[in-house]
């Protein structure tokens, strides 16, 4: 599977352009001002609004530069059901494909998501600081114009240097929301039924929780509806939990 990029949502609004990098493959990148050639994104930010339900859905994702406009649909069911889940705001990252549509002034840069997941402001944090650095190399790049598909962005965009000392301020005020104390080692591996067991403490009373409720326990954990629904599986093979009753949930 193709890697993934990691770009501000201000850089990816302003994308006005498609390219082939001539790879061989199939598709056409986004490409940004900021000479990001994004097929697919890595993205986290703060979920401040979604919209539909059933099989479409589209949610606004805001980092510290600005919101990205995400979708997703029914080729990515546990993703729709997932976000279901979630209620604005929460902090939440998302992989998915870049998609420009339109042309000119009138393109609209979305991400189609693949996998999303509810997360916590260190995850942010750690994004800001892993897009930041990215987003510099690809300005040192623009500067020094000796990159093919960065020369090929500058040409798109007729960049100059005025615009790439702005988008260097946009790096600045990412990282300006960024905690001083931030540290890698804050992040460890979870298992998804350890993850589950912990968010189902103290849920529901004496008749335990119902399934669905516990599904959505799950998912604002950092789990998805899919992961919840196998981590409940696990529990209950384990006689971690049991079923007083036809669709409720109860821990031992």
């Amino acid at each position: 599977m193709e890697p993934a990029e990691r770009v501000f949502a201000q850089d990816f609004a302003a994308a006005r352009h498609t390219a082939d990098s001539g790879d061989g493959r199939d598709g056409l990148y986004v490409v940004t001002p900021g000479a990001a050639w994004c097929r697919r994104l890595f993205i986290v930010g703060a979920l401040t609004e979604k919209r539909g339900s059933g099989d479409v859905m589209q949610a606004r994702l805001a980092d510290p530069t600005g919101a990205f406009q995400v979708s997703v649909d029914w080729q990515s069911p546990d993703a729709v059901e997932t976000l279901g889940y979630i209620e604005p705001p929460a902090f939440v990252a998302v992989t998915g494909r870049a998609v420009l549509a339109g042309t000119g002034e009138r393109a609209c840069a979305t991400v189609e998501v693949e996998a999303l997941s509810v997360v916590n402001r260190t995850a942010r944090d750690l994004w800001v600081l892993a897009t930041a650095g990215a987003t510099l190399d690809r300005l040192e790049a623009l500067r020094d114009g000796d990159d093919e598909q960065v020369a090929a962005a500058r040409r798109l965009y007729g960049t100059t240097d005025e615009d790439i000392r702005g988008m260097a301020e946009m790096v600045r005020t990412a990282l300006a929301t960024v905690r001083p104390d931030i540290a890698v080692g804050e992040i460890a591996p979870l298992v998804a039924r350890d993850l589950l067991l912990d968010a189902l403490e103290g849920e529901g009373g004496a008749r335990g929780v119902e399934i669905e409720d516990a599904v959505a326990a799950g998912v604002r954990s950092g789990l998805s509806a899919q992961e919840a629904r196998r981590a409940l599986e696990e529990l209950l093979a384990a006689g971690e939990c049991y079923q007083p009753s036809s669709g409720m949930i109860k821990l031992i």
